[in-house]
């Protein structure tokens, strides 16, 4: 199968089962509101927060090793494919002893932290420990996912992970509604897991029947791989970076704010980290294509391919972007009522975060793809800043604040500096080429707004709200700034121009 059809299989069957967790997380969070509360909702964000504070100590072994994978895979090569995940095994077995250590040590500071919840301490030790196994299954057992994905195979493992975990949440619904019983909700967090790992080993075995499981790691081949390991640690900072980016808002806003507050938090940023995951799995396959396309070294193909994702990603971003103004609040008031509806400021500061985190896509992607991750002060730098204006901002502004503070550090080291580094020391080539770029689709995406706020006054908007009338007022505004935005590109962006000839291209050979 070639490596187009690949990234769209992957692309599709990413998207169906998102759509089927979107729908049953939606449906399962508002049981989970009205019969665990806000505090312990919360509560749950909060230590999901702190896991993925102790996941730093993965140190992005596995984008690492996914980066290492994608020329022995290139050129069929099975031993080199065995002994780099040998190695991934190897280190992920040793980092999930330090978790659990870790982990041990932070709970005896559990009931200084959490003394203003009313949440019993010991229910809160339970889910951590639950919640702590599930994380520790993956660096045992689960790690052989990154040549899933490596190989462009990466819906082998969301069809498995997506099944089980969407079975996970339908359970834990029948448990609240019927039996009401916190503890084996807990225990669910627990079992499922075990499903998952099962099921994937065994897969594993039948996709790759050469693969070795328990590859023995020798002194010679840890020599071997130092460059890998140097690449492990500077992928370290990196982690670090976007932690703090993305996963210290819910802690900041429990300790400076209240517990609740993170509930109603995490009802905002499960709806923009679905939308985001949504838009991801249409491009999970790219990465894996990306690092084949940087493996052959044609410059010219490169650019092509990265302008096309560029094109792309800020259509999407701009249309995504329209519609989550358009809809949020009403979403909202239908989901969980008024009561949880917050500030417009916040919601224009999460949309602004979101098509941040859209239009950097392609950079990562060949950023990753080229192993470039030797500007390690970055990430540093951005975790600094994050935390600096986070905290400051939010004596001042309460919750608006923290986003303040990630929409700033996001700004200044995602938008800025990584692509002037990726252009310099990936392509080479002069990064004036990529701001041009970046500017005339900043400029299209203006025009196409300031069309849309003009056409859009001549349609009027329904005011009865139900599910039906806000799926039919997306349906309505959002296809006429789609219309707008593609008619622009179209006439305006390269890459945009290349990337409907491509599709045009593989629509033509699919029906021949």
């Amino acid at each position: 199968m070639s490596r187009v059809a690949l990234t769209l299989k992957n692309a599709w069957i990413a998207l169906v089962f998102q759509l089927l967790y979107v729908i049953i997380q939606f449906y399962s969070r508002d049981i989970f509101l009205d019969n665990l509360g806000n505090d312990f909702i919360g509560t749950v964000d909060t230590l999901k927060s702190i896991l993925q504070f102790l996941n730093l100590s993965e140190l992005g072994i596995g984008t690492a090793v996914g980066f290492a994978l994608y020329k022995p895979i290139y050129d069929n090569n099975r031993d080199t494919i065995n002994e780099i995940v040998g190695y991934l095994g190897f280190l992920y077995k040793r980092i999930g002893f330090f978790v659990l250590g870790a982990s041990m040590l932070l709970l005896i500071f559990f009931p200084y932290f959490f003394d203003n919840t009313t949440v019993d301490l010991g229910v809160i030790i339970f889910l951590f420990v639950a919640l702590l196994i599930s994380n520790l299954l993956s660096y045992f057992f689960a790690y052989y996912t990154f040549l899933f994905q490596a190989d462009q195979k990466g819906y082998i493992n969301i069809t498995i992970g997506q099944s089980v975990f969407i079975l996970r949440l339908f359970l834990q619904c029948i448990v609240l509604i019927y039996l009401q019983d916190v503890m084996l909700w807990i225990l669910l967090e627990l079992l499922t897991p075990f499903i998952y790992i099962f099921i994937l080993r065994k897969k594993v075995r039948q996709t790759y029947p050469w693969l070795i499981l328990n590859f023995k790691i020798t002194k010679v081949i840890r020599d071997n791989h130092k460059g890998l390991l140097k690449k492990i640690k500077q992928l370290s900072f990196h982690k670090l970076g976007t932690f703090v980016s993305n996963s210290t808002d819910n802690i900041i806003v429990y300790s400076l704010v209240n517990p609740a507050m993170v509930a109603f938090v995490g009802n905002y940023q499960m709806i923009m980290n679905n939308i985001n995951l949504l838009v991801s799995k249409l491009f999970d396959g790219t990465n894996a294509s990306v690092g084949n396309l940087v493996a052959e070294n044609d410059l010219k193909n490169m650019l092509k391919v990265f302008w096309e994702f560029m094109a792309l990603r800020f259509f999407i971003a701009g249309c995504s972007t329209v519609l989550l103004y358009i809809g949020f609040d009403d979403l909202i008031r239908l989901w969980l009522g008024e009561d949880y509806l917050l500030s417009n400021k916040i919601l224009i500061t999460l949309i602004i975060i979101f098509f941040m985190l859209q239009v950097r896509q392609p950079i990562d992607s060949f950023k990753q793809a080229y192993g470039l991750y030797d500007d390690t002060w970055a990430p540093v730098a951005q975790s600094i800043i994050n935390l600096f204006f986070s905290i400051i901002f939010v004596l001042k502004y309460g919750v608006l604040g923290v986003f303040i503070g990630t929409m700033i550090s996001q700004f200044i080291i995602v938008l800025l500096w990584r692509p002037f580094y990726m252009f310099k020391y990936g392509f080479k080539i002069s990064h004036g080429i990529y701001w041009k770029g970046f500017c005339l689709h900043l400029l299209y995406l203006l025009l196409a707004y300031i069309s849309y706020f003009y056409v859009s006054m001549i349609f009027s908007k329904n005011l009865s709200l139900n599910l039906f009338s806000l799926f039919g007022e997306l349906l309505k505004f959002g296809l006429l700034f789609f219309l707008i935005y593609f008619s622009i590109l179209s006439v305006f962006s390269r890459g945009f121009k290349d990337l409907i000839q491509r599709f045009y291209d593989i629509m033509i050979k699919k029906f021949k």
